[in-house]
Formats: C-alpha cells, structure tokens, sequence
C-alpha cells in the first residue's frame, strides 16, 4: 500500500515537472499582461476592409512586428496612434475625435492609461468595423486589457 502510494506521488510529481517546464509565459515585460497579444487581438476582431489599403500593403506586418516587442506606456501609445493611422476615417463614430486620440495616445506615458486609450479607440469604432466574432471575443479582450498595468 505504502509503495503503491509512493509510485503514485513519484508519477504525479514528475508530470507537474514535466508540464511545468512546458508551459510558455508571455512577455509581460513592466506590464503585468502580454501587450502585443492584446493589442493582436484587437486587430484581429476588426475587419480586413476597416483598414486602409497601406495596412495590406505592409504595414500589417510592420505594425504587428512593433506591437509584439511593446512592453511601455509610451510604446502602447504609439502603436494606438499608428493603428488609428490605418483605419478608414469613416468607420469612427459621429463625434468620435480621433486626432485628439492619437495627440494623447503619443504622449501617454503609463501602460493604464494607453489601455484605456485602446478602449476608447475600440468604443469610438462603429460596429461595422467588427467582425461578427468580435461580440464573443470581446469580454475575454477587455479581461485582458484590464491587467495591463
């Protein structure tokens, strides 16, 4: 009983182990959360034709490149700004400011605060912009978004 008892410790710890050192952590950097996955997430819920034909044209790419190495206030901010940049001005709700938007978003300096201003951009979207995914996806994001600090 004692030896069967202990093989079976011996296997469950092993598999902690095992599992453990399998497991992959974001890059959280000062942050708390994985920036460039909340950001990506975003950008994944909108559609393909809310964008400006420069973000097929490489600036996706770019933009995505930058976004997964964000771990700063400052940089979110920056990659808010520039993906504001790339959406169709027709897209932002009736009196949405979206200069006001990015002359904040290029001077914020807290991770909090370009997360709040990732939410503001995302509220000042009409929902055409969205995919139909987006609904369902969207808790799960602001959970996320929440962490950033």
């Amino acid at each position: 009983m004692k030896r069967s008892f202990l093989l079976l410790l011996v296997v469950t710890i092993m598999g902690v182990i095992s599992t453990e050192a399998q497991l992959k952590l974001p890059k959280t950097g000062s942050a708390g959360a994985n920036i460039g996955s909340v950001l990506s997430q975003f950008t994944d819920g909108l559609k393909p034709t809310s964008f400006l034909d420069s973000w097929a044209s490489g600036g996706k790419t770019d933009w995505l490149s930058t976004a997964a190495k964000v771990t700063t206030g400052s940089g979110l901010g920056g990659s808010i700004a520039s993906l504001a940049g790339f959406l169709k001005p027709n897209l932002f709700k009736s009196g949405f400011n979206v200069a006001n938007l990015v002359k904040t978003a290029n001077t914020v300096k807290t991770v909090s605060s370009a997360a709040g201003l990732l939410k503001n951009l995302e509220g000042g979207l009409k929902p055409e912009a969205f995919t139909s995914a987006w609904s369902s996806q969207r808790p799960a994001w602001l959970s996320a978004l929440s962490l950033l600090k």
